[in-house]
């Protein structure tokens, strides 16, 4: 057994990176040490919350498992409350002998004997939490300077605590707005039109999620959301009710277009879900417009997906082509019938003779391949002159048509 100076320093110069693995370690690690120096069989970091104390972390000698992680109780039945306003001794050698706590219910319940707690405060000085150990014997060997030990270990260990907190409350906030708009029946449609400029007639339409205010933080972009689902595990059950509710607006669409839904490559190799809505009986009337931004790891399954879509009747199109992930080599791999040039290589096309050339080589490309060409983000009208110029057969854009909310169709519903 490492001797108290020893202890302290071990656990003051612990590194921490900032990550959430090591500041756990070293909250638990504090614990063992803190529940075996004091001769104790339970240690715990609670937290407090909405009128209620929650056991964020736990150790016990193995024998005596009172509670659990997880496990939370209303603020004023515990001594937690008490040991805060200060209306028990933090430090009880025997709880049966305390007249502060002898009669409240836990106390006999559990049982309790010998007990310390202190706060553990955040950065701001205001207690988020406590830090406790408790056996179900008295302790009559209890002195002050095991309270001290107790608030010395406290404070090492609240910026991990603090930090580990925080953590989890953004990722309940995370969850709550994605439950939100899952169990709403996903994120509003809006419609925008991919229009064929030999013509300027509607070829299709494009379904564009669209996200309510976040609390706080205005008003997010796709992007964020789904970054935000992915990060927390649920990217592909958040593009699966967007998929869903895109679906829902085909009885607004012509039945002579198709409608272009939006989906990462990682949400059709890993979810079944997501699969089957792009499979489905409306697959026919389907362009899937593959999203993913980061680099795709397996080609070979993504490739058996596509084939499935294809074979059900959908088209493939690749978005944001020249830009990021969706280059050549890309293209190439997943032969999409549909290419959409990335608004970066449209937007000043007209006074630029790179981005000219290379829109050239992508007219060419599509051409010899019998893939369609679609411009994006086309808002000037001097370049949607230039890329009529140079044969570019499609394009959308706030100057061809803005994204409009349209309401889920009933069933049966169509448009002719």
């Amino acid at each position: 057994m490492k001797d108290l100076s020893t202890l302290v320093a071990d656990v003051d110069a612990r590194p921490w990176d900032g990550s959430p693995a090591t500041s756990r370690r070293a909250v638990q690690s504090t614990l063992a040490a803190l529940r075996t120096l004091l001769k104790m069989e339970v240690a715990f970091v609670s937290r407090i919350a909405e009128g209620r104390r929650y056991f964020e972390f736990l150790d016990t000698d193995g024998s005596f498992t009172p509670i659990v992680v997880g496990q939370s109780d209303p603020l004023e039945a515990t001594y937690c409350a008490r040991v805060l306003d200060g209306r028990i001794p933090a430090l009880i050698p025997d709880a049966r002998r305390e007249p502060a706590v002898r009669d409240l219910p836990m106390t006999t319940a559990i049982p309790i004997g010998a007990h310390l707690s202190v706060p553990i405060r955040n950065q701001g000085g205001q207690p988020m939490g406590t830090l406790c150990c408790f056996s179900r014997r008295p302790d009559p060997d209890l002195r002050e300077r095991d309270l001290d030990l107790l608030t010395v270990f406290a404070d090492l260990i609240s910026n991990h605590v603090d930090y580990l907190m925080e953590r989890d409350v953004a990722a309940r906030l995370v969850e709550d707005r994605l439950d939100g708009v899952v169990l709403s029946g996903g994120p509003q449609i809006a419609l925008q039109p991919i229009v064929d400029l030999s013509s300027r007639r509607t070829a299709s339409f494009e379904a564009l999620s669209r996200f309510p205010a976040v609390k706080g933080g205005g008003h997010w972009g796709p992007d964020r959301w789904f970054e935000e689902a992915t990060a927390a595990g649920r990217g592909p059950e958040l593009e699966a009710a967007a998929l869903t509710a895109a679906l829902a607006r085909l009885g607004a669409v012509p039945s002579s277009v198709r409608l272009s839904v939006n989906v990462s490559a990682r949400a059709l190799c890993d979810s079944e879900r997501v699969r089957a809505l792009v499979t489905g009986e409306e697959a026919a009337r389907l362009v899937v417009e593959l999203t993913e931004h980061d680099q795709v790891d397996d080609y070979d399954r993504l490739w058996r997906v596509l084939s499935a879509i294809r074979a059900a009747g959908g088209r493939i199109a690749v978005d944001d082509a020249g830009s990021g992930y969706a280059g050549l080599a890309h293209i190439l791999r997943l032969r999409p019938e549909v290419l959409k040039l990335d608004r970066s290589l449209v937007q000043g096309i007209a006074t630029d003779p790179s981005r000219q050339a290379m829109c050239i080589a992508m007219v060419g490309f599509t051409e010899r391949t019998g893939s369609a060409l679609v411009a994006e983000g086309v808002e000037e009208p001097e370049d949607l002159e230039v890329l009529t110029s140079l044969g570019v057969p499609m394009a959308q854009g706030y100057l061809l048509g803005r994204p409009r909310l349209v309401a889920a169709a009933m069933p049966g519903q169509r448009s002719a």
